[in-house]
């Protein structure tokens, strides 16, 4: 038995990311380690340092409680259905509201700039998709 990832997995992308809170690539190793759960990194070809892929069926009114910090990723949001309203606060203060409302729609940000928060009207699925905004 070798120690090293898969290379070909399938699956369903709610499932998947049940226990990350959508999240079903990227570095799923430390998320279970942050929770006091293990996985082998060579568990699973999802498992990625470098990008982080999230798909999440949000309900009607779902909606993010606080501002999310600013954290050191790019990340692009797409709707697949549904719709989904963002809003983003600069360090300076000022703040944009953007409403995604068509399949394809999407919002892309640099993490480090901006808190974040959002909330769906009508419910949607969403796939985010994140990775570092520092060069390595």
């Amino acid at each position: 038995m070798t120690d090293s990832a898969p290379t070909l997995e399938t699956g369903n992308a709610t499932e998947a990311g049940a226990s990350s809170r959508g999240w079903f690539v990227g570095d799923l190793a430390a998320w279970a380690t942050s929770r006091g759960e293990a996985l082998h990194r060579s568990s699973t070809p999802r498992q990625s340092a470098d990008v982080q892929v999230k798909w999440f069926v949000h309900p009607p009114g779902h909606a993010r409680q606080a501002w999310a910090d600013p954290d050191g990723c790019f990340s692009l949001g797409v709707v697949v259905d549904g719709d989904m309203h963002f809003a983003f606060r600069a360090h300076d203060g000022s703040e944009r509201t953007i409403h995604l409302m068509q399949r394809g729609d999407y919002v892309i940000w640099h993490g480090p700039s901006y808190h974040h928060s959002w909330r769906t009207e009508g419910g949607c699925t969403f796939l985010t998709v994140r990775w570092s905004a520092f060069r390595r």
